[in-house]
């Protein structure tokens, strides 16, 4: 079983790097299944044994990487005479820092359907977490003035948002610039609507 296992992971391997060399090469869409199994050199038989198509394959390649991210929020305790900006989302910096690590993969695919379906996965994930995490900040019996469910779409839009622009002007600033950007931007709208609770107990 573990051999067989191992022999599953190491084929996904395979058509996974596939994919992401030829996205650099020649960028998503122009892909066809046919090139993937030529540069992983497997069978067409085996590529739909695993994948229903390129963005099944490029989905699934991404998995691993959007649920590594953090996407919390983390409180952190404000020291007397500093800002309420100490407390941030941290997922933000090390969503930039890693596009920057991958900048050639994420420019090839901006443009085209491959940086959709990223987007679009990644948006799903980010606001399924910010959300959980947006309840768990509202005292028993508290209601918000803005439902978590809208604002968890606002931070994950304005967010995605943001990094398409840093990509598409060559990453003008840095990963913690654009983290410190984003912070001063969306946070003070997220404690104000926090402070706001309205019925808690």
């Amino acid at each position: 079983m573990i051999k067989v296992d191992r022999r599953i992971q190491r084929t996904r391997q395979l058509l996974h790097n596939a994919l992401l060399e030829l996205i650099i090469e020649q960028g998503y869409d122009t892909i066809t299944v046919q090139n993937i199994i030529d540069r992983a050199n497997v069978g067409r038989s085996t590529f739909y044994a695993h994948y229903r198509d390129k963005e099944d394959l490029l989905v699934s390649g991404m998995d691993d990487l959007i649920y590594s991210l953090s996407w919390d929020i983390e409180i952190l305790p404000v020291a007397d005479g500093e800002a309420e900006s100490r407390r941030y989302i941290l997922s933000a910096l090390s969503l930039f820092r890693h596009t920057q690590e991958h900048f050639e993969l994420y420019k090839a695919m901006v443009g085209g359907q491959g940086i959709d379906i990223v987007f679009k996965a990644t948006h799903t994930h980010f606001c399924r977490s910010m959300q959980a995490q947006i309840e768990r900040l509202v005292p028993d019996g508290g209601t918000l003035s803005v439902p978590p469910a809208i604002m968890a779409q606002y931070l994950a839009g304005a967010l995605l948002t943001l990094l398409t622009w840093w990509l598409d002007n060559q990453m003008l600033y840095s990963p913690e610039q654009m983290d410190a950007m984003f912070q001063s931007m969306a946070m003070p709208g997220v404690w104000a609507v926090l402070e706001q609770t309205t019925g808690e107990r």
